[in-house]
């Protein structure tokens, strides 16, 4: 027994440690679980204050800079940091001071660094790299980081086409998203819908009366005159279509419908989205749409690429130089300095394709500040662009493109065979997969005179389809000349309709009398007028918009009769007197469609090359095409030529005046990549980056 009481104790005194050693452990552990409570609760309180740094960072770093900037661009705003002590490269080490207390007994600092770098479009970039720290009274710290990025806001440039005045361009057009490339929409399967494009027309459009005038897979976007070429009735083509519901934000179906026009002078006409839009407000008629655009952003008025500031419709030399020195700066937040690797030849003595010959790599120093004049050819070694590079000419242009930038020409740029992305690397050429937009190179090619492209030299060849047009003596003489002895080669083919100008020529004298017929409605107007291998200035008598005989056009002088047209049927004219024609000389600026260097027998030659040693099919462009002033082109049906009258443009399509003709197909597939320089786009965008624990 004395055994067994024994064990008993032993027993009792093991299990009565073992408890204590549990209770000892459990004490241990509440200890440890309130402490890490506290510490975690201390933690986020000191959370808290340092994320309170980031948000009064906002409030100063982006809401107060960007108020006292002079503007609300991205150099505005660069130009506000510097005036702050925040300069690019350099440290604050204390943005508000002293610590900045809250109520809770709490208190954080802010410390910001900025760097100035470029967006991988290479438009200019602010990074500010704000660190808070937030501190509670027992020293318990968090610290936070986060990168502030300050950018150019995207405009909305939803445009693959926009124009002034529109002509003869919606014969045979097809204008759709890039989404196209990769199949039709499935009305059932939303992912494969096709992103909406708009087409934009501020002045003037015409249209065939019950001729084809393609379809467009969005909106038509009007604020000017909507008419028929013919009855000048004030409605589109009744062949024109698009594929857009009302309603609709998407494409879902390619099935062709009859536009249903909603005139916004009746704002609650507007409300949705529509596929017709007539009298489309600007930004100072806003109030009735509770100040917002009904259907995005149309501009005021044409975009320039390069600001007028006098007003005068030229590029003047402290207008561009201004332009190229900003650039060559990096203070130039639409044309970042940049250059251009290509075969080419600059202010050449002998005109001719330098091929794969002749590779050099030139900036805006070099082609920009005095006059080069430069052939570009990227048939056998791609043109490499990176930025953008200015050239104070005219530029000619073919062959196959790499990288992003822009070529900017103060002249007049012509195309003269096709220009097309390319994907390979290094000497291999490689075709690009365009179903992914994404990873394609990037051209901006803009002219600040004009942008001539195809076949716009050729003569009229209505009713002679079998003439050869690569042959000789087949260039468009001035109009002058083909008054004088209009039966002579170079003024047309002659046949049942006579011998009448070629379509550029038609064009320019449809343009001119345009503009006159403006400035008789408005004395205080600058007519630009275009000439054609001639100092004389040429427009349409009576109302005729097809080439006509050479006799039916007038040069500009007094006793020159300008018709007020309905349609093609006139309305009554008025005769020019000396006073008036003193006036308008006294204001109006011309511009040269042909070179002054180089010869329109040389361009000929050029594009008659291009094409004896090209593939059939479609001239094929790729990027945005963009002209102060006119675009001309003309993409032949046979005669001699392997296009088959079809022009594939993948980009964009703006020029303040637009004469184009494809007489079998123009297609123009949107990328939304490419974005002109548009007034008012310059605004500032912050972006926040996601923060992140540095430290504690």
């Amino acid at each position: 027994m004395p055994g067994n009481k024994g064990i008993t104790l032993v027993s009792t005194l093991v299990f009565m440690f073992i408890v204590i050693i549990l209770v000892s452990v459990a004490s241990l552990t509440s200890l440890n679980n309130r402490r890490n409570a506290q510490d975690a609760l201390r933690t986020s309180q000191a959370q808290f204050a340092a994320e309170a740094g980031l948000e009064r960072a906002v409030a100063r770093l982006w809401h107060q800079v960007l108020a006292e900037a002079s503007s609300s661009s991205v150099t505005g705003y660069r130009l506000a940091l510097d005036r702050m002590g925040l300069t690019n490269g350099g440290v604050m080490t204390s943005l508000f001071g002293q610590p900045q207390s809250l109520g809770d007994g709490s208190r954080f600092e802010v410390q910001v660094s900025r760097r100035d770098t470029t967006t991988p479009s290479g438009e200019a970039l602010i990074e500010l790299t704000v660190i808070a720290t937030g501190t509670l009274s027992d020293g318990t710290t968090r610290r936070l980081r986060q990168v502030f990025r300050v950018a150019r806001a995207p405009f909305p440039f939803d445009y693959p086409f926009l124009t002034n005045k529109a002509d003869c361009i919606f014969c045979h057009l097809e204008v759709r998203s890039m989404d196209a490339l990769r199949g039709n929409p499935n009305p059932s399967d939303p992912s494969t819908w096709w992103r909406r494009i708009k087409v934009g027309v501020l002045e003037d459009l015409v249209m065939r009366d019950d001729q084809e005038a393609g379809t467009v897979h969005g909106s038509l976007v009007t604020r000017g005159t909507v008419r028929q070429q013919y009855s000048g009735r004030l409605e589109p083509s009744t062949q024109y279509f698009t594929t857009l519901e009302p309603g609709q934000t998407r494409i879902r179906s390619t099935t062709p419908l009859r536009p249903t026009p909603a005139d916004c002078s009746t704002p609650s006409n507007c409300t949705t989205p529509q596929n017709l839009y007539y009298n489309y407000p600007d930004s100072t008629n806003l109030a009735a749409f509770g100040n917002r655009y009904p259907d995005g952003e149309l501009p005021d008025f044409f975009p320039l690429p390069i600001p007028d500031d006098n007003n005068n419709r030229l590029i003047d030399d402290a207008e561009w130089l201004e332009e190229v020195q900003a650039s060559l700066e990096n203070r130039n937040e639409n044309y970042f300095s940049g250059s251009i690797s290509a075969p080419m030849l600059v202010n050449p003595s002998s005109i001719a394709w330098p091929g794969g010959s002749g590779l050099q790599t030139l900036d805006s120093a070099a082609l920009g500040l005095s006059r080069n004049n430069v052939i570009l050819d990227g048939s056998v070694t791609p043109i490499t662009l990176s930025g953008t590079v200015f050239i104070n000419g005219d530029v000619v242009i073919r062959g196959r493109v790499r990288g992003n930038g822009t070529i900017l020409a103060r002249g007049n740029v012509y195309i003269l065979g096709d220009l097309t992305y390319d994907c390979g690397q290094g000497s291999a050429l490689q075709a690009c997969d365009y179903r992914d937009p994404s990873r394609l190179p990037q051209l901006n090619l803009i002219a600040g005179g004009n942008t001539l492209m195809g076949d716009f030299l050729s003569i009229d060849t209505f009713a002679a389809d079998s003439l050869n047009l690569l042959q000789n003596n087949r260039i468009q003489l001035p109009m002058s000349v083909c008054r004088e002895n209009p039966s002579q080669p170079g003024c047309g083919s002659g046949g049942q309709v006579g011998y009448r100008p070629n379509l550029a020529l038609t064009e320019v004298t449809n343009f001119n009398r345009s503009e006159l017929q403006r400035w008789l409605r408005n004395n205080n107007y600058r007519p630009r007028f275009y000439t054609y291998g001639e100092n004389e200035v040429y427009f349409g008598d009576g109302c005729n918009h097809d080439p006509v005989r050479y006799s039916s056009y007038q040069t500009l002088s007094a006793g020159a009769r300008v018709h007020t047209c309905q349609g093609e049927r006139s309305l009554g004219s008025v005769a020019l007197t000396q006073a008036q024609m003193n006036a308008i000389l006294s204001r109006a600026v011309r511009y040269e469609i042909t070179s002054s260097f180089f010869n329109s027998s040389s361009l000929k030659q050029l594009w008659n090359e291009t094409m004896q040693n090209r593939s059939a099919g479609a001239l094929r462009t790729d990027g945005l095409l963009y002209s102060a002033n006119a675009i001309f082109s003309v993409i032949q049906n046979g005669r001699g030529y392997n296009l088959g009258g079809r022009w594939d443009l993948r980009g964009a399509l703006v020029a303040a005046d637009t004469g184009v003709l494809a007489p079998v197909k123009l297609d123009i597939y949107h990328d939304v990549r490419l974005r002109p320089r548009i007034p008012g786009g310059q605004q500032a965008q912050l972006s926040r980056g996601i923060w992140e624990v540095v430290g504690q």
